[in-house]
């Protein structure tokens, strides 16, 4: 995928746009960058971003306007990356916005500006966005997200890193040896050259909006005092996870600071070195105080890297650590920011958790963002058939080596059981409208073709061994028959009239359920079955991977779990069969448990008709009435090997044949038999 990180930081100096190319999935994910763009904001728009910072000034109005007009200047950033890459907007698949920070309560809650819907509707392109939310919610600071990417890009397998960025504020990554047991973890340090930047633009009245080079830095001497006196916050203490941005560190400190300067005689540039000598000492001591060890190098990005003065301040107290900028070690530093956003919106893109719970605090790791989809692409997809698309993250996979390709289709795997939960409501319905026919006496029948067919058919079989339920009570047809099973049938799946001659061979009624099902949702076969089945009075569902198919049309509940592309393009055997497997599963086992075919989750309807099921039988009596398997198995032959019937006599103090009378009132349900003979609901045991 070709993926635009846009990123603007604490310093709010502009946007960074980087265009980057990736592929795979982590720890085997790869990435080249294509082109980045910085885009200062102009001086109207910042002005009105500065205002806003301010608490009495942010009124809900100026936020409201602000949100929209950096939403454009983002869209414009995207766009201008793209024209200096010389691609159109149908070249890029994906944006991730991290917005320019408004507010920042760390643990608690968060507001980036600039409106996703602006960017996705300017571009073309569909956007991730809002990406701090997510971790907050689930426990987290919010903050450093791009401890996750610095994991991904920068960790070594010998040498202990930190992976710093000195943007507005200051945080850094410890990236322990991949080849030892350490967890990484990061936080934000303190500022980093946000109190710098504020007082040059004091010093200067605006000429400058930063300390180009270190050079004022460079001019004075820190005066140790003040550092001293500035040190003392007690951020610098507070152990991580921790993150702050300009609520602590923003225009009111520099105010402070500057008045108590003035008053002690102080010039300007004797406080910008002093403010840059306060950021290089309150990383270092983090580093010291925070780590386990001091690492071998300390890898530098953000805007941080261009002021001399600083680096060398941080390589004198880091030392013995190497302080190199990440360009060393082939990531751009003044791109990196925007890079780590590109990978966090593909790995969203994905349903891959992009943040790092050591890293945050967050209590679990949690896919971040929102998407917003573009239009025009919103209906491309629509019409589409995914399953058919080609996967852009496997097109390499046959250069991989085993180990990454292996990792490759498991990446691709754990999208199933996400795009499976999402259709859960779909998925009760079903079992729900199935159960109330079939307790009626009606069948439940799988209609499909090819690798769709035969796990119907597997799962068909399945179902009396397990449930003790009639085999003619569930049914699995494919298309071609029986010969299918084995091996394919080319031109079975388009016979549409042996999909109607196979539910009027069944006589298919009122109270019946024919599920069809076609990973694709347009399988002639299937269609047809659905169709007559409707005519019939039948329920009819429908299972596919694929959005707005012609199956939609035919079933009244439409399952439809988007998989993606396949690993292998159009091999519906892979992630669309796993999911279909996943479905059936869960509504077969789901139906007979409404039908009362278990206890708890014991197969309480298993009859002994070989050895190893009577010792089946005879754990499942044992578990479900709190007695030892010898005495389970007293009680089974008392009742004449019928397990139901042992349990609610058991349970109930009563003759097995009351049990079994009580049972046959109640269609076979232990828990409802039970409820009629005590009084007592089990349920609410």
């Amino acid at each position: 995928m070709r993926v635009i990180g846009l990123m603007s930081g604490t310093s709010a100096d502009g946007v960074d746009a980087a265009l980057v190319e990736l592929q795979g999935a982590p720890p085997f994910l790869r990435w080249r960058l294509l082109q980045h763009t910085f885009v200062p904001y102009p001086p109207e728009l910042r002005a009105e971003l500065f205002a806003c910072f301010q608490p009495a000034q942010g009124t809900v109005d100026r936020l409201c306007a602000l949100n929209v007009a950096l939403g454009e200047f983002f869209a414009e950033a995207a766009l201008r990356c793209m024209n200096d890459a010389q691609l159109d907007a149908d070249a890029v698949d994906l944006i991730g916005s991290h917005g320019q920070t408004l507010w920042h309560i760390p643990g608690r809650a968060t507001l980036q500006l600039g409106e996703a819907s602006v960017i996705a509707e300017r571009t073309g392109v569909p956007v991730v966005s809002n990406f701090r939310a997510r971790d907050i919610a689930a426990g987290g600071q919010g903050a450093p997200l791009v401890a996750y990417v610095d994991v991904l890009l920068l960790s070594h397998p010998t040498l202990a890193r930190t992976a710093l960025n000195v943007g507005g504020i200051a945080n850094f990554t410890y990236l322990p040896p991949t080849t030892s047991n350490e967890q990484p973890f990061a936080f934000d340090s303190g500022p980093g050259n946000v109190l710098i930047d504020a007082a040059v633009q004091r010093l200067t009245k605006g000429a400058w909006l930063f300390d180009r080079g270190g050079s004022i830095s460079a001019s004075a001497q820190p005066d140790l005092v003040l550092l001293e006196e500035l040190l003392q916050h007690p951020y610098f203490r507070q152990p991580p996870p921790k993150t702050t941005g300009r609520e602590l560190f923003g225009t009111a400190l520099v105010d402070e600071i500057w008045q108590k300067a003035l008053q002690r005689g102080l010039s300007g540039e004797r406080v910008v070195a002093t403010l840059t000598l306060l950021t290089a000492r309150t990383i270092a001591e983090a580093h010291h105080r925070f780590l386990p060890r001091l690492p071998k190098q300390v890898l530098v990005s953000g805007g941080g890297v261009r002021n001399a003065t600083l680096m060398r301040w941080l390589a004198e107290l880091l030392a013995p650590a190497e302080v190199l900028p990440t360009d060393a070690v082939g990531l751009p530093a003044a791109a990196k920011e925007a890079i780590a956003f590109a990978v966090l919106a593909y790995e969203t893109w994905h349903g891959r958790p992009g943040n790092l719970p050591s890293a945050t605090g967050a209590r679990r790791a949690v896919i971040l963002g929102q998407i917003t989809p573009a239009s025009q692409r919103a209906r491309r997809l629509a019409s589409s058939q995914l399953t058919e698309a080609v996967n852009p993250d496997t097109v390499h996979i046959d250069c991989l080596p085993t180990p990454a390709l292996v990792a490759v289709i498991n990446a691709e795997d754990q999208k199933v059981a996400q795009a499976v939960a999402e259709q859960s409501e779909a998925i009760a319905r079903a079992i729900d409208a199935i159960a109330e026919r079939m307790r009626a006496g009606g069948r439940l029948v799988y209609v499909g073709a090819g690798t769709s067919g035969r796990l119907g058919v597997l799962d068909a079989s399945e179902i009396p061994p397990t449930f003790n339920m009639p085999p003619e009570r569930v049914i699995g047809l494919i298309a071609g028959g029986d010969a299918a099973l084995r091996r394919a049938l080319e031109g079975a799946e388009d016979d549409a009239s042996q999909g109607e001659a196979d539910v009027e061979a069944l006589h298919i009624g009122a109270r019946d359920c024919v599920f069809g099902i076609s990973a694709s949702g347009s399988t002639p076969y299937v269609l047809a079955a659905l169709k007559a089945a409707r005519q019939r009075g039948a329920l009819t569902v429908g299972l596919t991977c694929n959005p707005e198919t012609p199956l939609h049309q035919v079933a009244s509940i439409v399952i439809a779990p988007l998989v993606g592309p396949e690993v292998i393009t159009g091999s519906t055997r892979m992630k669309s069969g796993t999911a279909t497997k996943l479905v059936l599963n869960t509504i077969s086992t789901g139906v007979m448990i409404r039908l009362g075919k278990t206890f708890g989750n014991l197969m309480v309807d298993v009859q002994p008709t070989n050895a190893k099921l009577r010792r089946r039988a005879v754990r499942i009596v044992a578990a479900a009435c709190g007695v030892r398997e010898d005495e389970a198995s007293v009680l089974l032959e008392r009742c004449g090997g019928e397990t139901k019937v042992a349990i609610v006599s058991h349970l109930a103090q009563c003759s097995p044949e009351r049990a079994r009378r009580v049972l046959e009132a109640h269609e076979g349900s232990v828990r409802r038999a039970l409820h009629a003979l005590t009084g007592r609901d089990p349920c609410e045991a």
